[in-house]
C-alpha cells in the first residue's frame, strides 16, 4: 500500500480557522467587527476564480513584483476571507500576505491583514525551530559518522525569496555514511533509528522491513527518517526512478538564515525528487499550490533538468503538463510540451481538497472492509496515472495491517 500522506503537513490551520459568534468573525477568543467596506459582492462567484487570484498574487510575491492591486477590486471581506482560507489550505499565505501587505492603505480589511500577518510570524517561527533541530540533529549524527542530507523542505527553501514565508510541514532526511555510496536503500537507516531510541525518542514505523520512511519528534520538529525515497510499492516505475536519485543525490552545502549550515541534495536530484513528490500527490490525493510554489521556485532557479533514463515514463506526462501550469500561474518560461486537458486534471485536483477516508465502524472487521474497499477505488482512480495495480494495493494494506493492527482505524 502506498504510505502518502493525504492531507497537506501544515499545523497551523485548525489553529485559525474563522468561527461565527452572533454572525460575526472571530479569531481566538476575540470577536472581530465585520469591516465596513461599501463595494459590490461578488467578486469570488467561483471557487476557481479565488484559486487564480491567489494564484496571481503568489505570482508576484515569487517573481519580486508588485502586485496588482485591482485583482481584488470590488472584493468584500467576505471574499477576502475565502482567499485567506484558499491560501491557508495550501500552506502559501505568508507568500500571498508579502504581496497584499504592498497594497494601497484601506485596501485589504485590518483584520484580514492582521490574520495574514499572524500566520505569517506562525511560519517564521516553525522555520527557526526546524532550523535548531536539523542542525542538531545532522551534529549528533556526524559524531557517530552519518550524513545527513535534508530533502526539499528547510533547505530547498533558501531559494525562495523569502526563505521563512515558506511554510514547512515534516523535515525529510536521508543518512548515509560518510563518504560512502548506497545501493537502493540508507546504510545507517536502523542505527540512526536506534539512536533515537536510545535517546527516548519514540520512533514509528522502524520494525517494518524496507518501509520508505520511520518518523519521530526532535525539539519541535517532525522528521521523516528516509530508508529510500519514494513509493516504490505503489507507482511501477518508481523503482527506477528511486534508483536515478540514489545515483545523483551528491549533497553540498547550504547556508541557513542563522548562519548554520546542512547537507543538501544536487539540483539534478531535486528536479526529479519534488517533481514525483507532487505526481504523487496528483495520482493519490494531497496536491495544492504549495507543490506548484516549489516546483516554480526549482524551475526558475535551475531548469528543466529531465534524465533521459526516464523519458518515456508516466511520470515524465505529468513533469511537463504540472510545468505547463507553472507557466500559466507562476511566470515561470519553459518550453514544454502542451496538454491542456491533463494541466486542467492537475489544476481541478490541486485546488479542490481530496476525499479522507475516516472508518464508519468501531469494529475492526468492519472498519477494515471499509478501508480496503476506499483504497481498492482511490488506487483505481490513481492507476490512470501512474499504471499501479488497485489489487495489489490491497494485499500490501493487508499485509501492513496484519503486522500492525492499530492502523486498522487510523485516518488516512
Amino acid at each position: 500500500m502506498n504510505t502518502i500522506s493525504f492531507t497537506p503537513s501544515v499545523t497551523f490551520r485548525s489553529n485559525t480557522t474563522m468561527k461565527k459568534v452572533d454572525n460575526s468573525p472571530r479569531l481566538g477568543n476575540a470577536t472581530l467587527a465585520v469591516d465596513t467596506i461599501e463595494r459590490p459582492a461578488g467578486i469570488f462567484d467561483t471557487r476557481e476564480k479565488a484559486v487564480k487570484t491567489t494564484l496571481g498574487l503568489l505570482k508576484s510575491a515569487l517573481n519580486g513584483e508588485k502586485a496588482d492591486a485591482s485583482l481584488m477590486k470590488g472584493a468584500t471581506y467576505q471574499d477576502w476571507d475565502k482567499l485567506i482560507k484558499i491560501a491557508n489550505n495550501s500552506a502559501v499565505t505568508p507568500m500571498v500576505y508579502d504581496a497584499v501587505k504592498e497594497f494601497p492603505e484601506g485596501s485589504v480589511p485590518p483584520k484580514i491583514l492582521q490574520r495574514m500577518k499572524n500566520l505569517t510570524l506562525q511560519s517564521e517561527f516553525q522555520h527557526a525551530i526546524q532550523e535548531d533541530a536539523i542542525t542538531d540533529l545532522s551534529d549528533k549524527f556526524a559524531k557517530q559518522g552519518i550524513e545527513t542530507i535534508q530533502l526539499k523542505g528547510i533547505g530547498f527553501s533558501m531559494n525562495y525569496p523569502v526563505p521563512q514565508h515558506r511554510f514547512g510541514g515534516d523535515i525529510d532526511i536521508f543518512t548515509r555514511k560518510e563518504g560512502t555510496t548506497t545501493d537502493g536503500y540508507s546504510n545507517s537507516w536502523n542505527e540512526t533509528n536506534k539512536i533515537m531510541l536510545n535517546e527516548g525518542v519514540n520512533v514509528e514505523d522502524y520494525k517494518r522491513k524496507h518501509h520508505k520512511h520511520s518518523e519521530f519528534k526532535y525539539k519541535g520538529a517532525n522528521i521523516e527518517n528516509h530508508n529510500y525515497f519514494l513509493n516504490k510499492e505503489s507507482i511501477p516505475d518508481a523503482k527506477k526512478i528511486d534508483a536515478y536519485l540514489h545515483k545523483v543525490i551528491n549533497p553540498r552545502e547550504q547556508a541557513l538564515p542563522n548562519g548554520t549550515k546542512i547537507l543538501v541534495p544536487s539540483k539534478e536530484f531535486n528536479s526529479v525528487f519534488m517533481a514525483h513528490h507532487a505526481f504523487q500527490h496528483f495520482a493519490f490525493g494531497g496536491l495544492n499550490m504549495h507543490n506548484l510554489t516549489d516546483w516554480a521556485v526549482l524551475l526558475k532557479k535551475d531548469g528543466l533538468n529531465f534524465p533521459d533514463e526516464l523519458k518515456g515514463t508516466k511520470f515524465e506526462k505529468f513533469v511537463y503538463a504540472f510545468t505547463g501550469l507553472s507557466n500559466k500561474f507562476l511566470g515561470t518560461n519553459v518550453k514544454v510540451p502542451e496538454d491542456k486537458e491533463y494541466e486542467q486534471k492537475i489544476f481541478e485536483k490541486m485546488t479542490t481538497p481530496p476525499p479522507k477516508f475516516v472508518p464508519a465502524h468501531k469494529n475492526r472487521a468492519l472498519a477494515f472492509v471499509d478501508k480496503m474497499k476506499w483504497v481498492y477505488n482511490n488506487e483505481k482512480a490513481a492507476a490512470e496515472y501512474t499504471g499501479g495495480s488497485a489489487k495489489k494495493a490491497m494485499v500490501d494494506l493487508l499485509l501492513q495491517n496484519l503486522t500492525n493492527p492499530k492502523s486498522i482505524l487510523r485516518k488516512v
